[in-house]
């Protein structure tokens, strides 16, 4: 990726890239992996003095990081792609990065595939990951620096789940701990003595046995929906760690929404993706 400027004043290269959001792990990042700044055509160092007027090219290389995934072919649904992000539908039961499990079938394996085939050379830098079971909505930025900004960039996520039972509120937050539990190396626990994690969550539908709910994270721990629908009795429908195991193996949880305000072009990216469980359209 090259980014382009023209300089507003006289100011150390160094000074200017921290005024852009290039801070010091994204130019050693540069300069390790030989990338490269331009002042009108003249490849110079970061502490060089710039003038009002300079025409300066920032070359970003892509990272060694995901250099040791393997390339594996695999269906994925594209949601929203230019030279910066790629917005994808990750399907249930499919791990968001390889594990000892699943080292050659993730969703990064696909990914890196995919970047092959298109002749994109980019690394694998997922803005957020979803658990093995849940489906839907999951960003990746294209290099380290896009990756930075996004982490300081506001981002609103919505998710479609079906949960046991009947929900009486129409709306409601919950809130309280999250933390490990002691005998699971998978399993947290949830408690009322403390909070670090916040859901609110409205009801979009009621059935006979269960309720359609979109909910808004407002922090993000491990399986916090999970647990904090389970605290209220009703637990996600398929979900085995904290509730029951149903026939069809499909954890009803579905990242559906997400939008933030895109780090380059500052365009507002608004993208929306149902589950197959759920055709129903929520969103106008």
């Amino acid at each position: 990726m090259i980014k382009r400027y023209v300089i507003d004043e006289d100011i150390i290269l160094k000074e200017y890239l921290k005024k852009i959001g290039i801070f010091t792990n994204i130019q050693k990042e540069i300069k390790k992996l030989n990338g490269q700044y331009l002042v009108n055509d003249q490849t110079v160092d970061n502490w060089y003095n710039l003038k009002k007027g300079d025409r300066l090219e920032i070359v970003f290389p892509a990272s060694t990081q995901g250099e040791n995934i393997k390339s594996v072919y695999g269906h994925f649904e594209i949601l929203y792609e230019d030279a910066y992000l790629l917005v994808i539908s990750k399907e249930n039961n499919l791990a968001s990065i390889p594990t000892r499990m699943h080292f050659e079938r993730s969703l990064a394996n696909f990914v890196m595939a995919y970047y092959k085939i298109k002749g994109i050379v980019a690394n694998i830098h997922f803005i957020g990951r979803l658990d093995y079971a849940t489906s839907g909505i999951i960003a990746l930025a294209k290099n380290p620096y896009i990756l930075a900004l996004m982490k300081t960039t506001p981002i609103v996520k919505q998710y479609l789940l079906e949960v046991e039972d009947i929900v009486l509120e129409e709306s409601g937050t919950i809130e309280g701990g999250i933390e490990k539990a002691q005998n699971s190396i998978i399993k947290r626990t949830f408690s009322k003595d403390f909070v670090n994690s916040k859901t609110t969550y409205i009801v979009i539908e009621r059935k006979n046995e269960s309720s359609i709910v979109l909910a808004t994270l407002h922090t993000g721990k491990t399986h916090q929906l999970r647990i904090h629908f389970a605290s209220m009795k009703h637990p996600i429908i398929g979900d085995e760690l904290y509730g029951n195991k149903t026939n069809d193996s499909i954890l009803h949880l579905h990242s559906c929404y997400l939008e933030f305000l895109h780090p380059v072009t500052k365009k507002k990216i608004k993208i929306v993706n149902y589950p197959k469980w759920y055709q129903k359209t929520i969103y106008n």
